[in-house]
């Protein structure tokens, strides 16, 4: 089933916010929208990007993007295809998945920008037959046939997989047996739409998105639900390897973290300049000692925290591996681990430098903490609700206490493991055990 707003429908205007609204348009990655051109009209035309479905996304002006303008073809098609370049990313908006599957039958479903209808206006249809390089859509009445303010809009259709809806075409025209203005004025209407897949012969930025391997939905999905859940564990771990579906999809993940630091580009000092300069907040009188302790050239200062700040910060490394000393940068993470720091560590290989010191001194140490900590959480939650429950005798507490014992001496267990990817195996699974029974308490 589909959301009811998705980021990728777009709605275009000419020029700018005061531009008249030329259609529609399907945003396909963080810079690139994908329209009809003879809603661009022109191929030097500057197009204003509005997100309607999600105003927290600001607009944009865009541009045909270089080999871009798919009017007439030297075949002496004319395929009416313009792909539009974002004159600034929009990461923070979801992209659509595209799909070049596309059959006869298939339920499908458009959103366009009509006149009187410029906030969005829906039409639903079933995918019929060719008509030359377009596709012959069928609506149940004439008065559901696209018109104006449609060409340039995401035909979707629910994934075969039963996941989130798949763009298999852009609306292109209709057409109408007694060439009537509109639909519902003529015996015989008809919508039409420019498949995916032929777009994909003559887009090399298309056919790429096209592909499967695309997008890493599940990583999304995934480091989407960690980013926005304070309470899960406080480090995750990913492998993306460069010029892959994850790290497309990683581009669009970044804005969520608060610090983006690409150990590549930038040294450890860098990091914690950063970090003390804005995102965390430190004691008045205490940014040497902090600081110097981030980078490891002086003690702890002193208290339970050096710092001040709110909870859930969270920082996301990308590279760990590419670091000059992963070693070094393994030890400032685990120091900023202990001041509550979330940490999203991203290897480019998992063979790269950096790995074990990241297992040993930041994600099993994490791990450990947070464990301890929904331990603690259920001990008080137990004992609370035997009392609640009227079970107050000692006999009841101590049956209470026996389930918390149980699950204290699983984690003693785990510390004994020799092998370290058994015991981090035993402590997610006790992690996740324990945050599914008892997170939510408290």
């Amino acid at each position: 089933m589909a959301e009811l707003a998705a980021d990728w429908r777009v709605r275009l205007r000419s020029g700018d916010a005061a531009g008249a609204v030329r259609g529609a348009g399907v945003l396909i990655d963080a810079r690139t929208v994908l329209t009809c051109a003879h809603v661009v009209r022109d191929p030097d035309a500057v197009m204003w990007v509005e997100f309607v479905e999600n105003p927290r996304v600001e607009p944009v002006a865009a541009r045909v993007a270089d080999d871009g303008w798919l009017w007439d073809l030297p075949d002496g098609d004319r395929a009416d295809v313009a792909v539009l370049r974002l004159d600034s990313p929009r990461p923070q908006a979801r992209p659509a998945s595209l799909s070049t599957e596309l059959t006869a039958g298939l339920a499908v479903t458009a959103t366009g920008y009509a006149e009187r209808f410029d906030d969005g206006m829906t039409l639903t249809g079933t995918v019929r037959g060719l008509s030359g390089h377009r596709v012959q859509l069928d609506a149940r009445h004439r008065r559901e046939v696209v018109r104006g303010g449609f060409s340039g809009a995401g035909v979707w259709a629910v994934s075969a997989d039963g996941g989130g809806p798949v763009v298999v075409g852009i609306v292109v025209s209709w057409r109408g047996d007694l060439d009537q203005p509109l639909p519902q004025d003529n015996v015989l209407a008809f919508s039409y739409l420019i498949p995916v897949a032929r777009v994909a012969e003559l887009s090399p930025v298309v056919r790429e998105l096209a592909r499967s391997e695309a997008w890493d939905r599940g990583f999304d999905e995934r480091a989407r639900r960690w980013l926005a859940d304070p309470s899960d564990t406080p480090v995750k771990v990913s492998v993306v390897e460069r010029g892959s579906g994850r790290e497309r999809t990683l581009r669009h993940l970044e804005h969520l973290a608060g610090t983006v630091h690409r150990p590549a580009d930038a040294s450890r000092a860098e990091l914690v300049d950063r970090l003390l300069g804005g995102t965390l907040a430190f004691a008045p009188g205490r940014y040497p000692a902090c600081r110097e302790w981030l980078l490891g050239r002086g003690a702890r200062p002193a208290g339970d925290s050096p710092y001040a700040g709110e909870p859930g910060i969270t920082v996301l490394v990308d590279g760990v591996d590419e670091a000059h000393s992963p070693a070094r940068l393994a030890a400032l993470l685990a120091r900023l681990a202990e001041c509550g720091v979330r940490l999203l560590l991203v290897f480019r290989d998992s063979g790269g430098p950096g790995w074990r010191e990241v297992r040993d001194t930041v994600l099993e140490p994490g791990l450990f903490v947070y464990v301890d900590d929904l331990l603690a959480r259920a001990k008080e939650w137990e004992a609370r609700r035997a009392r609640e429950a009227g079970m107050v005798d000692a006999e009841s507490l101590r049956h209470a206490a026996a389930a918390i014992a149980d699950l204290m001496a699983r984690r003693e267990a785990i510390t004994v493991m020799a092998d370290p990817a058994e015991r981090l195996g035993a402590l997610r699974e006790l992690a996740d055990g324990l945050r599914a029974a008892y997170a939510g308490c408290g």
